[in-house]
């Protein structure tokens, strides 16, 4: 639900960014040359709107994220507990993290448990990702590098971007 709540956000922030037409043509362009060569006039306007909201969606959703992504939290647990929060890193995780929902929703195929489970605490502080090298619970097992952060980072990510955003709406 996290991820749908941003997708809807990268939607309307993305919808101000282009004209279908020309995210058609940008994203599509042997589409849109195939179109615009048939002769029918408006044919390429109305694919347009029709596909344009599929288009490129993970890449959207990415640029959403870190358009508006938050600082790190101030209270942090030890840096090997920690995910990184470069923007490469990040992108890299959110691509992981929209393709297990698009698994999910598409396939059936449920997110690694281990994400979603609660996590050590130090010093009062959870960890941000699972902590281990590997994890096997409820018949399945996941390497470190299939679980990038825990449920709590992923809503404290979702929280602040949107907040950002929203509070960057009522600043225009």
């Amino acid at each position: 639900m996290f991820v749908s709540a941003l997708e809807a956000g990268a939607n309307i922030w993305q919808a101000q960014d282009d004209t279908p037409i020309s995210k058609l043509e940008s994203s599509k362009p042997e589409l849109y040359k195939i179109l615009c060569e048939t002769g029918i006039t408006d044919l390429a306007e109305k694919v347009a709107d029709q596909i344009v909201p599929s288009l490129g969606a993970t890449n959207k959703f990415i640029k959403f994220v870190l358009e508006y992504l938050p600082q790190p939290p101030e209270s942090r647990p030890p840096e090997w507990a920690q995910i990184a929060w470069s923007r490469t890193a990040m992108k890299k995780v959110l691509g992981k993290i929209y393709g297990y929902r698009s698994d999910a929703l598409h396939g059936g195929i449920p997110f690694p448990a281990p994400m979603c489970n609660a996590e050590h605490s130090f010093e009062g502080i959870m960890a941000e990702k699972p902590t281990g090298l590997a994890c096997h619970t409820l018949g399945g097992t996941w390497v470190a590098e299939d679980t990038p952060m825990l449920l709590h980072m992923f809503e404290f990510i979702t929280r602040g971007v949107l907040l950002n955003w929203l509070n960057g709406l009522n600043n225009t």
